[in-house]
């Protein structure tokens, strides 16, 4: 039974490790520091130091390490993991 305070110390430091770094992002955003852009070539949400869609982002560079239950479920098509029906428009 100690196991389990020992887990709620964890969650909790850890969900509020999280929420303070959110925080700060949100802070970064509002001075111009930070943006969440979309990628142009994949258009998946990524992170920016300008305001203006990146060339390529991580999960251009590296699908396989950003999606691998997409690359286990399709082997023969590993790379092609681009966003199906995205609306959102500059």
């Amino acid at each position: 039974m100690t196991v389990y305070p020992v887990l709620t110390i964890v969650l909790i430091t850890v969900l509020a490790t999280l929420t303070t770094l959110a925080i700060f992002l949100g802070l970064a955003n509002w001075i111009g520091a930070f943006y969440v852009v979309r990628c142009s070539e994949c258009r998946h949400l990524t992170f920016s130091s300008a305001n203006r869609a990146q060339a390529s982002c991580p999960q251009c560079r590296h699908p396989v390490l950003t999606h691998p239950i997409h690359a286990i479920a399709h082997p023969g098509s590993r790379a092609d993991v681009r966003v199906a029906g995205d609306r959102l428009r500059y």
